[in-house]
This record gives structure tokens, C-alpha cells and sequence, in this order.
């Protein structure tokens, strides 16, 4: 934290604003003149840190529980105190970037006008804005980059920004999606907001979550829900009349750099070093990653050996660690026990991903007493994520709340007023406090009594005994002088028999025992003189005690026949009972009130009550009572505050459900577009789904979290490029291209993950979702052959004779199987292919197996053959909406699994072109995905002998391990087969 004081040498004015003042009027706890009196305190304890923020320029103090605003005067001599907040994680964080100190003079005086303002005051804005100025390049010099660093950052930038003008450009110039017609829908509502389905005129470029607005009414926007074909689901930002949309017309996508804005964030964190760790621009650019042990901790669940090495990493790296997670190796799994072995470890955790579904995976397998909290959009999230919502938690955390502070709001009643108002206090604790105090101040009052008479007594007595006062101290001196003789007799004779004892012991043998026995006699000898010399003085103590025991005697007799003396004895005894019982009676009061504390929670403790005798201790336990009493009764009235304003306050239980929850659910980009995220930090970032995610989207959640966790496989789809992006990249010239290129089609991930050493990264090396021969294949191609399986099989397959099979239709005419353009565009704006062949393939495979596996998938690689394969399912099996469910392109089904998977690659033809087919990580995604029984569909021939030669190798690898270890089928014999069973 960079800090520099600034000295205030002159009174500083401040007048509060209309609306401040009845802000604060609202609030229990302070005012406007309160807030100004603790900035006074501050500055003149110099402890009253400021920060200058710019546009306009102000000045924003920091109290102990408030930032206040304040602005300079037009003549910049008074403040004008503006807006005033609790102080929330976001001051806080400011404050750690720098601040200036306010120092000096305790006249803070509040004005009504600023008219009022007495002449020649100042703000003292120059001094306190060149301290700033000073202070930023304080902090420059601090967070200076070396060159490699400013390049990179430089770097993201650039590729951030120009996205983002790409894709604001396309938004804006496409035009509008036409609808030919609108209804009502039975969307499940969260909300109050209205939700209505579009059918389009004609496909169009609409996606899942993206904000749209009707053409003919600009004022009527939403976010779209769901795509399904020609049908399109938007739920509009309010409740929207059903008259008010047009029955026909369009839908125009919102042009937004929500995202970008999002991601250029994060580079500025990382540019201006205010990341949550530190050191991680240098992890990411110069992977200065340090030592560090695991942690010897046992999980909640089971893991295998990878796993279980992934989680005790995790719980102990000061970094980064990347987690390679082959398809089946139980990724979510590990990432739900790391997630519940660091909040064990009393860490605050995120766990997100670029997509909602691998976010809501994680969050439905979190053990129920971790609590929780999903943030985010609702239409995108599974329903039993919907219920770890901020909004959905409220209610229940207010109700929660009340009940839990209801037995000791009861448990407090003994210190609560009946009637504040009231003189006396109705509190039954308070009232015994009062009586415990009165009995004390008796007490103190018997003691000064009884002190008096004793005194009065003593002078008393020396009257009545002036007789004999002579003789007794005479008497008194004898028996002192004898008494110290016989104690100087006593340690002599002590010490003559302790050397005899000594002689006479070593007299006993040796060569000089005859020495020591004549020593032992003659000690003995004095030893007997000593005994009787004590003796004598012995008798003569005894005499002289037994005198001074008469003189006293007779000096009794003579007090207790004179009157005075026996009055003041009376009193002082008296006097003394008197303490004693009102001691005891406070001693009651005492047990009362500690009867009244014993069922507060965190009530503060108290020592044993003092002795009957004690009374300075009796003093010092009162004023004890009275603190703990005083700290009860303000707990009592903070309470009954807290439950009044708690019944209404959802947007203060939003931010603090998120601020103590033990893990937020988010997904990359929406950890930085929540504004109930803004303020947080995190222990731990665990990122799933890492190797998609691209380094602008990673950057987001990593420049929040003081360590991470990544998790993914860079063998599987990279992250997404848009057509126009690409476009952009391919125009670039020299070194700058060849950065760019790396930096948008390898994912973070990949080059982290290749790029740690042994300790900063694990893999996952056992899979339990495909069956043995199609994990051996994939085991072998791309994952090193290092991938072990755990499958426990299944029963035969009544078509393939292994779970791995190919139909391959290389046996069919070419005109009857080749493929076709298709009639729409794919995603990335460039024209699909489709394959009818395929397609009834695919079909009558469908139809004999669904009634064998429930649980099916057909993946495709282009949209356009999604339609023909949804087109004759639906014909076939007619459920639309459970084939949509089940048909869909690679991308569709990353992160998901199937007992049965029918791939088909559609592309057919005799010059060997297979397009984008040849980014090998899609057929390992799309492979992958199978359970129990994978199928391939497609034209050997044209895969054999791609163009692309990696793909090519890869064909021939998969046809000869069919060949030996799975079922290659023409398709002649399997079209036969089904249409024989079926």
C-alpha cells in the first residue's frame, strides 16, 4: 500500500447536501454531523485516509464504517459533502492501491450554506491534489514493467479491441432476424418479466443469451432464452404487453462490449499491478512459478491416484496448477473436492468456466454445507442451479435470519427497555445492576463505620489501661529480647548437632576414622553445652510469656468494665455486619446477572465474585458487570434494528449472501459483469473447461484470485474463433501475425500446461466412461498412450460386434453417397454440407436403437446436416423436442457423455476435401463421448485419402484398429441388418 500523508494547517468546512442529509436521516447510525465530527477525530489522530478521484474532481474520505464524497466549492473554500456509502471490499481495495493521509486540524465545521463559510477559509485543494499527483507517480515508478511484459499486455489489447470492432460491427450491420409471427410461451418463469416466442421468417445468425430488441420498437429488449430451429425464445428486460409487439417484424441483435469491456478490464488490472496475485503477470509471460509442497490431506470421497495428486496440489500451490483432464477422468469430480478442501481450509473460492452448464456441473456436486451461490444469467443456467441464485437464497436467508435471531432477541430481553424513553430502566438486569451498585456503595459506607469505631476503640482502651500501660510494654519488651535469644539458641544448637551428625558419620570406617570419632566426641560435647543453654532460655521465655498473658489479661478485665471502650467495640461490630451483609446481597445480585448473561451468545465472561471480606475486589467487579451489562444492552438495541431493516433489505443480503459464501459459481465473463462481484476477491480460482477458454476470457476470473486451478485438455475444440477474427488475424505481416495467430487459436491452457514443469502440473490418466477398445484407440492417438481404463463393460451390442464400430459407405455409389451444399450457413458464416445417405443411415440406426439406449446422441459436423438428421428423426420417432435434445454438432456435446454415440462425418467426395473436419480435436471431442457403444458413419474412402495428411494418418490409424480391435462394417450389410429388424 503506497501512502502519503498531507498536512491540513487551516479549518476545513463542509456543508452536507440536502439529499445526504436525509440519506442519513434514514440511517440509525449516523448523520451528517456525526460523520463530520469522526472526520475531525481522524485528521487530528492522523489516521483519516483520502483518495482523489478525477471527472469530476472530488475528494473521497474513508471513517471508519463510511466513504463520503466531497467536492470542492466553486471559490474552493468549503466541501460540499455529496454522496456517502458503507464502506464495502471495493474501498477497501482502493485504499490498498494508494491513498493520501489527512493530518492535522481537528476544525472540520459543518455550514448550512455555503455562503456561510467564514471569508479566507480554504479547501486546500492545490496541496491535497499535488500530494496525488505525487503519490500516482509513486505508484508508477512501483509498478513498472519490464519491456517483454508491456508487449504482451500491449499484445492482448490490440487483439482485444480489434474483436471487439469486429463484432460490434457485424451486430450493427446485420440486419434485423424477420419473425413472421408471435406467441405466448410456457417458458418457466423466474421472474416477472414477459416471455414470448418468435418464429423467423428464415434462419438466421441468433444465438442463446445474446441481447436483442424489436426492430419496429427499440424501447422492447430482452435476452434470447433458446433457439430451437425457426423458433426463438426472448425474455424482455420487464413486463412487456403481448399487444404492444408487432405480429410480424424483427429481431435485431443489441450491439454490446459487455465482454470486451470485461476483458480489456483485466489487462488493465494486470497493467496497473492490482491483480489479487501479484506475481501473476510474470506466471503468465516469464512462468516464474515457485516450489511449494502438497498437502498431506485426505479428500472426502475416493480418488484414484491422479486425482487425488491433482487435489493435495491444489490445496498447497502458491500459483498456478494445470490439470489435464482427458475425456472420463472424472474432472468434475476432482475440481468438486478441491472447491470442498479449500473451504475446509477457511478459502474463499470461484469456481467458473466459459460455459454455464460446466459451472452448474461442479455446483449441483457440492456438498450440501458448503453454502453456495450462483451468479449469473437464469434463462442459461439447469433449475437446480436456479436455486443457488443470489435471488432465490434471499428470502430464505431472511427467514433463516429472523428464526435464528429470534431465541436471542427472547434470550436478551432481560436487558432490553420496556420503555426507552422512560427515566428508570424496566430492564430486569439493569434494575438488579442498580441494586448490586447500591449494596456495594453500602458496603463501602459500613466499611468507613466500622473503620471510625475501631479507631475510637483502640484510643478508648489505651485510657482504660493506663494503670498497668507501663508494666505491659515493660512486660512486652522482656518477652521480644527473650524470644530472640532463644531463636539465635535454637539455630546454634541446630548447627552444633549437624556437625556431630556429620563427624560421627565418617567415624565409622576409613583410614581416618580414628580422627573422626575424637571430632565426633568433641562436637558431642558442645552439642550438650548448646542443649542446655536453649533450655535455660527455654524456662525463661516461658516466664516471660506467661507474665505479659497476665498483664494482658488484666488489661482486658480493665477495658471491658469501661464504658467507652465496650460502646466503640459494639459499633465497630456492628459496623462490620453490616458490610458483610450487604456484601452478600450483592453477591445475590451478582448471581442474578450472571444468570441473565449465561444464555447470551458471546456475552463477555466474567471472574468469580470477590470474598465476602473483599471489598476493593467487589469495587472492581461491578464496574465488570456494568461493562458487560453496557456491551449486552447495545448488542440488544443493534438487534432489534438489524431484524426491523433486514425484513426489507434484499440488496444488503445480496451482497452479503456473496460476500460469505464459501464458493461463487460464475462463468469467465460474468465474475466481471455482476456488480454483486465487484468488490470480491478470492482465495482460489479453479477454471473448468480451460483449454476453450481463450487468454483474454481466462484473464478475467485469474486477475480476481490470488492462486488458480486449471482444468482442462488442450487435445480437445479450442477456443472459438469467429470467421471475421480470423479474417482480421490472416491480414496481419510478420512477427506480430505469428503472435496473434498463437495467441487467438491455442488456448491459454495449452501453453501453460506445456510449458510447466512436473510439479505445477497433473494429469488425470484414468477414465471410466468409454469401453476398452475405444480408449486404447484414443489413448494411443492422442493422449501418448498413457490413458488407463476402469470400464466395467456391457452387454453385447445386437448390431456391432464391439463397441467401437465404423459403417463405412465407401461400398455405395458415389452419386447415391457423396455429400451436398447445404441450403444455410454454418456459425462461422461460411456454407455446410450435408449427407442425405448419411442421414437415413444415421436414422434407421437411431430407430432400431433407441428403445437400447435411452440415452443416444447423433453428433454432425455441420448444422445443416443437424437439420436433415433432426428433419427424418422427427418423421420417424416424432418426440421434436427430444430429438433437438440429442442432435447437434460437436460443440453441443463437449463436456457431456452418452451410453450410445452415432457420428457421422458427412463430407464425401473424391478429391479428398474435408474442411474444418481436419482440426483433429473434433473427432476427439466427438469420439469421447461414448459410454457404451460409439458408431461411426461416414465414406472411408474420402477420409483415407484426405488432402490433409494428419487427418489422413489419423483415418488409416482408426480404420486398422477397427479392424483388429473394433467392427468395420460396409454399409450395404448394416442397411440390411436394420432394415430387416425393423
Amino acid at each position: 500500500m503506497t501512502v502519503r500523508p498531507v498536512r491540513l494547517s487551516r479549518p476545513i468546512a463542509v456543508v452536507p447536501s440536502g439529499k445526504t442529509v436525509e440519506q442519513l436521516a434514514r440511517d440509525r447510525t449516523t448523520n451528517a454531523l456525526t460523520l463530520i465530527g469522526e472526520m475531525a477525530r481522524l485528521c487530528a489522530a492522523g489516521t483519516l485516509p483520502a483518495r482523489v478521484e478525477e471527472s469530476p474532481a472530488r475528494l473521497v474520505v474513508y471513517t471508519q464504517r463510511h466513504a463520503a464524497t466531497l467536492y470542492v466549492s466553486d471559490h474552493g473554500d468549503a466541501y460540499r459533502l455529496g454522496h456517502v456509502a458503507r464502506l464495502t471490499f471495493k474501498d477497501q481495495e482502493r485504499l490498498l492501491r494508494g491513498a493520501l493521509t489527512l493530518v492535522g486540524t481537528a476544525d472540520w465545521r459543518a455550514f448550512e450554506h455555503v455562503r456561510d463559510v467564514p471569508p479566507r477559509w480554504s479547501a486546500q485543494w492545490p496541496a491535497i491534489a499535488r500530494e496525488w499527483s505525487l503519490l500516482d507517480a509513486q505508484r508508477a515508478a512501483a509498478s513498472a514493467h519490464p519491456p517483454h511484459h508491456v508487449a504482451y499486455l500491449d499484445l492482448l489489447t490490440e487483439v482485444i479491441e480489434a474483436t471487439r470492432d469486429i463484432e460490434i460491427e457485424r451486430q450493427r450491420t446485420t440486419p434485423p432476424a424477420q419473425y413472421a409471427r408471435k406467441r405466448s410461451t410456457r417458458e418457466e418463469r423466474h421472474s416477472g418479466r414477459g416471455v414470448y416466442t418468435f418464429t423467423l421468417a428464415r434462419q438466421a445468425r441468433l444465438s442463446a443469451g445474446a441481447p436483442v430488441f424489436i426492430a419496429e420498437v427499440p424501447s422492447l429488449r430482452g435476452r434470447i432464452v433458446r433457439v430451437d430451429g425457426l423458433d426463438v425464445v426472448v425474455r424482455f428486460d420487464g413486463v412487456v404487453d403481448y399487444r404492444s409487439i408487432p405480429d410480424q417484424g424483427g429481431l435485431h441483435e443489441l450491439p454490446s462490449d459487455r465482454v470486451y469491456k470485461a476483458q480489456l478490464d483485466a489487462v488493465e488490472t494486470l497493467r496497473q499491478g492490482r491483480a489479487a496475485n501479484p506475481r501473476l503477470l510474470a506466471e503468465l509471460v516469464d512462468r516464474r512459478l515457485r516450489p511449494f509442497s502438497p498437502a498431506v490431506v485426505a479428500p472426502r470421497e475416493p480418488l484414484d491416484p491422479g486425482q487425488l495428486s491433482a487435489f493435495r496440489s491444489a490445496l498447497r500451490v502458491p500459483d498456478q496448477l494445470l490439470v489435464l483432464g482427458p475425456p472420463g477422468t472424472g474432472k468434475t469430480r476432482t475440481i468438486t473436492e478441491i472447491a470442498a478442501g479449500s473451504v475446509a481450509l477457511g478459502e474463499r473460492v470461484l469456481v467458473t468456466s466459459h460455459t454455464n452448464r460446466a459451472v452448474d456441473n461442479v455446483l449441483e456436486r457440492l456438498p450440501r454445507h458448503i453454502r453456495a451461490v450462483r451468479v449469473g444469467n437464469e434463462d442459461s443456467m439447469t433449475s437446480q442451479a436456479r436455486t443457488f441464485m443470489v435471488e432465490a437464497q434471499v428470502q430464505g436467508l431472511r427467514d433463516e435470519i429472523l428464526a435464528a435471531t429470534e431465541g436471542t432477541a427472547a434470550r436478551l430481553s432481560a436487558f432490553a427497555d420496556a420503555q426507552p424513553s422512560g427515566s428508570v430502566s424496566s430492564a430486569p438486569a439493569v434494575r438488579w445492576l442498580e441494586f448490586l451498585g447500591a449494596q456495594v456503595d453500602e458496603a463501602r459506607a459500613a466499611d468507613m463505620r466500622a473503620q471510625a469505631a475501631a479507631a475510637a476503640n483502640d484510643a478508648a482502651r489505651q485510657h482504660a489501661i493506663a494503670p498497668i500501660a507501663a508494666q505491659l510494654t515493660t512486660a512486652g519488651a522482656a518477652l521480644q529480647r527473650v524470644r530472640v535469644d532463644l531463636a539465635d539458641a535454637e539455630r546454634h544448637l541446630a548447627t552444633v548437632r549437624q556437625r556431630f551428625a556429620a563427624a560421627d558419620a565418617r567415624a565409622r570406617s576409613g583410614l581416618l576414622a580414628f580422627f573422626f570419632r575424637w571430632l565426633a566426641a568433641r562436637r558431642w560435647r558442645s552439642a550438650q553445652t548448646a542443649e542446655a543453654t536453649a533450655g535455660s532460655i527455654r524456662a525463661a521465655a516461658g516466664q516471660a510469656e506467661a507474665a505479659h498473658v497476665g498483664l494482658l489479661a488484666q488489661a482486658d478485665a480493665l477495658a471491658g468494665r469501661d464504658p467507652e471502650t465496650v460502646r466503640w467495640a459494639a459499633a465497630r461490630d456492628a459496623a462490620t455486619a453490616e458490610r458483610r451483609a450487604a456484601l452478600e446481597q450483592a453477591g445475590k445480585a451478582a448471581e442474578v446477572i450472571r444468570d441473565c448473561l449465561r444464555p447470551v451468545p458471546a456475552a463477555p465472561g466474567l471472574p468469580p465474585a470477590p470474598g465476602a471480606d473483599d471489598l476493593d475486589g467487589w469495587e472492581q467487579h461491578r464496574r465488570l458487570i456494568a461493562g458487560a451489562v453496557t456491551a449486552v444492552r447495545a448488542r440488544v438495541g443493534l438487534l432489534a434494528q438489524w431484524r426491523d431493516r433486514v425484513r426489507d433489505a434484499d440488496e444488503e443480503l445480496q451482497r452479503e449472501l456473496v460476500r460469505y459464501a464459501d464458493v461463487v459459481v460464475a462463468t469467465c465473463v460474468g465474475t466481471a459483469t455482476t456488480a454483486l462481484l465487484a468488490e470480491l476477491e478470492f482465495d482460489l480460482a479453479i477454471v473448468d473447461e480451460a483449454g476453450q477458454i481463450s487468454t483474454p476470457n481466462l484473464l478475467v476470473p485469474l486477475v480476481r484470485a490470488k492462486r488458480s486451478v486449471l482444468v482442462g485438455d488442450h487435445h480437445q475444440l479450442p477456443p472459438y474463433l469467429d470467421d471475421e477474427v480470423k479474417g482480421w488475424m490472416e491480414s496481419l505481416r510478420g512477427g506480430a501475425a505469428e503472435q496473434v495467430a498463437d495467441l487467438l487459436r491455442r488456448s491459454a491452457f495449452e501453453r501453460l500446461y506445456l510449458s510447466a514443469d512436473d510439479q505445477h502440473r497433473v494429469m488425470l490418466t484414468i477414465q471410466r466412461r468409454m469401453p476398452e477398445p475405444l480408449a486404447r484407440f484414443v489413448s494411443g492417438r492422442f493422449y501418448s498412450g498413457v490413458l488407463r481404463t476402469e470400464h466395467p463393460g456391457g452387454p453385447s451390442d445386437s448390431i456391432f460386434r464391439a463397441p467401437f464400430a465404423m459403417v463405412d459407405t465407401a461400398d455405395q455409389p458415389m452419386a447415391r453417397r457423396a455429400e451436398r451444399p447445404g441450403r444455410r450457413q454454418e456459425e462461422w458464416g461460411r456454407g455446410g454440407y450435408i449427407n442425405p445417405f448419411e442421414a437415413d443411415l444415421i436414422t434407421l440406426l437411431i430407430t432400431w436403437y433407441v428403445h437400447q439406449y435411452p440415452n443416444w446422441a447423433v453428433i454432425v459436423p455441420y448444422r445443416a446436416q443437424v437439420e436433415l438428421v433432426t428433419e427424418r428423426l422427427t418423421k420417424t420417432l416424432g418426440d421434436a423436442t427430444v430429438i433437438a435434445d440429442n442432435v447437434g454438432t460437436v460443440d453441443a456435446f463437449q463436456g457431456g457423455e452418452r451410453d450410445l454415440i452415432v457420428y457421422g462425418f458427412t463430407r464425401s467426395n473424391q478429391q479428398g476435401d474435408i474442411g474444418f473436419l481436419k482440426e483433429l480435436r473434433r473427432i476427439n471431442v466427438a469420439i469421447t463421448r461414448a459410454r457404451r457403444q460409439l458408431v461411426l458413419v461416414g465414406d472411408g474412402s474420402t477420409l483415407r485419402a484426405a488432402k490433409d495428411r494428419p487427418f489422413a494418418q489419423l483415418m488409416l490409424a482408426l480404420t486398422d484398429h477397427l479392424t483388429h480391435s473394433g467392427d468395420l462394417r460396409p454399409s450395404r450389410e448394416v442397411q440390411q441388418q436394420l432394415e430387416g429388424l425393423l
